[in-house]
């Protein structure tokens, strides 16, 4: 798609995002647009890329499980601890609750 044309189809994307209405002929420019756009998209072809990114995202999400995991224990052991202490240290310690 060429720029003149690109600047067409987006003008008229704007409007139909915003729930315009177009005409026919218009409606018609539009998803000849949406498809010509479509078929330009063109995936990388390094999927052996693609599959080490996934597996890094994989073990990123684990981990972040994990370090939430430990967080929630961590909380638990405050709360006890905070627990333990006699008035006048939790007050000058600042401990509300």
């Amino acid at each position: 798609m060429d720029a003149e044309l690109y600047r067409i189809w987006q003008a008229l994307h704007r409007r139909a995002v915003l729930g315009e209405a177009l005409t026919d002929a218009e409606q018609s420019i539009y998803d000849i647009g949406c498809r010509e756009l479509d078929a330009e998209e063109r995936l990388d072809g390094d999927l052996i890329r693609l599959r080490e990114l996934r597996t890094d995202i994989n073990v990123a999400e684990s981990e972040q499980r994990r370090l939430r995991e430990h967080e929630a224990e961590l909380d638990q052991q405050i709360k006890a601890l905070e627990g333990s202490l006699d008035q006048r240290t939790r007050q000058l310690l600042g401990v509300t609750s």
